[in-house]
């Protein structure tokens, strides 16, 4: 049975698959360039998609069973994958290859992420649960999570990208910020504003749950 819904998927991609390569020819055809890629914006998509699940080009190379290098060409529009191959990417990230394939149209103004989607829960454990509020495949500079601490619970974060910042926002309990050498505690309707491109911690320092919800914002380049 697995085995069958696996080439079922496989079948059913590549239609996709080869519909968008005629669709993106022809729009090829008409502007007169010539893409080493079919889809020219599949590469930054598909690293926004895993900067916003967290992962690195080893960890997703690991959990995808796809090389670091080919990766990395991928994202950089300088080799087209194969359908096999996006369908690992796809399925390590937990998303569909339609999600990573299709240019965003300037129509589709409006995006709704249901609470029954759990890909959307980058983190759930007895101590913390983080939930991502943003669309995973958004092109964007900033990301919006929901966050929820069980007593002694905590998120422990290296060094962003240079020029991170975060802001977080408490909505329940008490939760503790460390910047560096910075420290503040916060309480329920405190926010705090701070680096996120060194070290830095959110912990509930209370004796119940401490809820919060957190904007991490990125430097444009």
């Amino acid at each position: 049975m697995i085995v069958y819904y696996y080439k079922y998927r496989i079948q059913y991609t590549e239609v996709y698959y080869s519909k968008q390569m005629k669709k993106n020819n022809r729009q090829s055809g008409k502007t007169g360039k010539n893409s080493a890629a079919p889809f020219g914006h599949l590469g930054k998509r598909l690293k926004t998609v895993r900067m916003a699940k967290k992962l690195t080009l080893d960890r997703l190379s690991d959990v995808a069973g796809v090389s670091k290098a080919m990766l990395s060409q991928i994202e950089r529009d300088k080799v087209n994958p194969t359908v096999a191959v996006m369908l690992k990417i796809a399925g390590a990230m937990n998303v569909s290859v339609g999600e990573l394939l299709e240019e965003p149209s300037p129509e589709h103004i409006l995006r709704v992420i249901r609470e029954s989607e759990k890909g959307y829960t980058y983190r759930s454990d007895p101590s913390c649960t983080i939930r991502t509020l943003t669309p995973l495949t958004l092109e964007k500079t900033i990301e919006f999570y929901r966050l929820a601490f069980e007593e002694g619970g905590e998120l422990i974060s290296e060094p962003h990208f240079p020029g991170t910042e975060e802001i977080l926002h408490v909505t329940k309990g008490r939760i503790r910020i460390t910047s560096g050498e910075q420290i503040e505690e916060l309480h329920r309707g405190d926010s705090a504003y701070y680096r996120a491109d060194v070290h830095h911690a959110i912990q509930n320092v209370g004796k119940s749950q401490a809820e919060g919800f957190l904007i991490v914002r990125y430097r444009e380049t």
